[in-house]
């Protein structure tokens, strides 16, 4: 287990095929859970803040990091695997930085019972943006890895729908809270095709949004030196 969690008692073990994590809390347990989606080891001030005050942290690796459909019911089922495993609620905090951010939006949008709340941390939420079509830096690899999760190739991407953003009624209509950071200078996953279509929605339609813009700032850092906004958040919902 990487150095930075030496503080907190780990465990790590084989979930359907996928290497899985479970971090205990270094207080009395209080049957809660956050579930950091991918990147476990990236930016982890939030999920040691949370770790501090109780909550368990989960993390399931995966073959692929851009969330197509069986990569959703797979972490939907370590979820409940988890719950049970460590006595806690289903309801999960999803925290996700870029893809996990992908990840975290598709758990929510596929399974909103077990997503009361969730942080998103410059959340990928438009695959078009990233395949080409937009403002992203493309990649070469990060394209690779997109077909591999969808199946579409550069004559029917155009076609594509099936980002979160296409699906944002689904989080409305279960009313899901969310905080969400962002980088102003972010050109690898660009806000104003991403982040501020998920703001923007979110405050048309009545949802509960807080976002925290981080001024002259990348795709990284992720999260925040001091997670206390992002925790008395998301502690508000569950």
């Amino acid at each position: 287990m990487h150095e930075i969690w030496k503080e907190f008692k780990g465990e790590e073990f084989t979930f359907e095929d996928q290497l899985a994590t479970v971090l205990y809390p270094t207080v009395a347990p209080n049957g809660k859970m956050v579930l950091k989606t991918e990147y476990l080891d990236a930016f982890p001030d939030f999920e040691q803040a949370m770790l501090r005050r109780g909550y368990h942290v989960i993390n399931i690796t995966h073959a692929n990091r851009w969330a197509p459909d069986h990569t959703i019911h797979q972490m939907a089922r370590f979820v409940r695997a988890m719950a049970e495993k460590l006595n806690c609620s289903e309801k999960v905090i999803p925290a996700g930085m870029s893809c996990g951010g992908l990840q975290a939006t598709r758990l929510a949008q596929m399974y909103p019972e077990l997503v009361p709340v969730m942080y998103i941390d410059a959340p990928a939420l438009n695959i078009l943006s990233l395949a080409g079509l937009g403002d992203a830096e493309f990649s070469a690899g990060m394209w690779n890895e997109m077909v591999s999760a969808y199946g579409f190739n550069k004559s029917t991407v155009v076609a594509f729908r099936g980002s979160p953003i296409d699906h944002l009624d689904k989080l409305i209509e279960h009313n899901i809270p969310i905080i969400m950071l962002y980088g102003d200078a972010d050109v690898v996953v660009p806000y104003h095709e991403n982040g501020k279509v998920l703001e923007d929605y979110y405050k048309a339609h009545g949802g509960t949004i807080k976002v925290i813009e981080k001024s002259m700032t990348g795709h990284h850092p992720h999260s925040l030196k001091d997670p206390t906004p992002i925790v008395e958040f998301v502690e508000q919902y569950v």
